[in-house]
């Protein structure tokens, strides 16, 4: 009886996993987008995989463990690593795209992040097999009690550079 409720404690820790990284890519529940719609940035597999990388290393390392004999063994339910690796990929296939807008930058159809939370940003381009990626850091303002926020950071392709940086110029100071 025990067994069973690790392998339903360690399975629904999984779906949890794959949930909260289907919530970056969709909300379908999201409220209607405030503002102008002033640019749209799709995002290539590479940038994909940029957004999700923390959370589907975290997932298969658990998957990974949970399934070795001599390390988990039975943490989960019969059938979990292959979901797993078959909602990663269909997770990683969607198609995500940077909306900005008058107010903020949202990916997709979620919660946008306004621009005043930022106070400049900075463009790195990215190196061999990340060549056609740029990353823009985006570096948060201190508040009243003088603690910075936290920043943000945007994969996009090197195609749309130009465009965004134009943009986050006119909006970030």
């Amino acid at each position: 009886m025990t067994q069973q409720w690790w392998q339903l404690i360690g399975s629904s820790f999984v779906s949890f996993m794959l949930s909260f990284m289907l919530m970056t890519a969709w909300l379908p529940f999201a409220p209607k987008r405030a503002g102008t719609v002033l640019l749209e940035v799709p995002m290539g597999f590479l940038q994909r995989v940029l957004i999700h990388r923390t959370k589907a290393a975290l997932l298969m390392a658990y998957v990974l463990i949970a399934t070795m004999p001599g390390l988990g063994g039975e943490w989960l339910i019969p059938g979990t690593p292959a979901i797993a690796l078959l909602g990663l990929i269909v997770i990683l296939m969607l198609p995500l795209r940077y909306v900005f807008t008058d107010r903020g930058v949202a990916i997709n159809n979620g919660v946008p992040r306004p621009y005043k939370l930022f106070r400049r940003f900075e463009a790195r381009p990215g190196r061999r097999w990340l060549a056609n990626n740029v990353t823009l850091i985006l570096r948060g303002r201190k508040d009243e009690k003088g603690r910075t926020l936290n920043g943000h950071s945007l994969f996009i392709p090197a195609s749309a550079q130009t465009e965004v940086v134009r943009l986050l110029k006119k909006h970030v100071r």
